[in-house]
């Protein structure tokens, strides 16, 4: 049985997301195993690979790395169980990040009050809206706008002040994310900010199954579904989540928690109990 909720869940930006989603308007699921040589060094778990997708939320939730990790070696350490440590640490892993939010009636209520404040998600068909917005376009098109202002006028050199907003449907206000995008040009991988909506739509698929809006084993397909777009566009967990921190970064959101983000995703994905040492997104 999982443990109740504990999750301090991060605030997205409203005003962004409406901006965006006014623009863009105008698998199958693999049983957890391991390997069964001698010399075991990975695991090969579809589903939870998916949902580390969107981990940084979980471990923040958490209390931070520190004490996720904490909470993964006090788990391994107390098993009586005769197996091996990446079947104990798979084990962990599925209990803190496949559907932390859990079943109940308080948390279906909670789950529901924050996709509505947050989201505008009122009822389950805005909720299967927002996550085909999500995986078609979503921050990604807003994105792609912006680069190709900048491309097309001069790229890193481009003057913003110069460039006409209008002819590319960029809302007033753009210059600000326009200059992130210059400021930051050679440290998006090619795949833009695509790792932001993938991470974003596996935390959204979390929110809705403890909403009750989608069922276990349909949330774990369409999870298992991104992966397979995350591996297309992204060698490694490193280059996802550089791309999943800069498109937080063009979100607006919560800007005073980046660092924290950034410290926290640099830590889970080293370590002894780190589950990305052992499920590389490309395998």
């Amino acid at each position: 049985m999982k443990q109740k909720k504990i999750f301090q869940r991060t605030i997205v930006s409203v005003a962004i997301i409406a901006t965006v989603l006014t623009m863009i308007t105008g698998c199958k699921n693999q049983s957890s195993k391991t390997d069964t040589t001698n010399n075991q060094t990975s695991l090969k778990d579809d589903t939870l690979k998916g949902f580390l997708l969107a981990g940084v939320y979980f471990v923040q939730g958490y209390g931070g790395s520190k004490t996720f990790m904490d909470k993964i070696k006090t788990d391994i350490n107390k098993s009586t169980a005769q197996k091996n440590f990446l079947t104990l640490l798979d084990t962990a892993y599925h209990h803190y990040f496949v559907y932390p939010y859990p079943h109940s009636v308080a948390e279906k209520v909670d789950a529901r009050n924050t996709l509505s404040s947050w989201f505008q998600v009122n009822n389950q068909s805005d909720f299967y809206l927002f996550l085909t917005s999500l995986k078609d376009s979503g921050f990604q098109a807003h994105f792609l706008v912006c680069k190709k202002a900048l491309d097309e006028n001069g790229g890193t050199k481009a003057d913003i002040s110069k460039i006409d907003l209008d002819k590319y449907n960029l809302p007033k206000g753009s210059e600000v994310l326009l200059k992130f995008v210059k400021d930051n040009y050679n440290k998006f991988s090619p795949a833009g900010i695509k790792a932001w909506n993938i991470g974003l739509y596996v935390y959204t698929v979390c929110l809705g199954y403890g909403a009750e809006y989608i069922d276990g084993q349909n949330g774990k397909s369409v999870i298992v579904q991104m992966l397979m777009e995350a591996q297309k566009d992204y060698p490694d967990w490193k280059t996802y989540y550089s791309d999943f921190m800069l498109g937080r970064q063009f979100a607006g959101t919560d800007p005073s928690a980046n660092a924290t983000y950034q410290k926290t995703i640099d830590d889970m994905l080293q370590g002894n109990y780190s589950a990305y040492k052992y499920l590389p997104l490309r395998q």
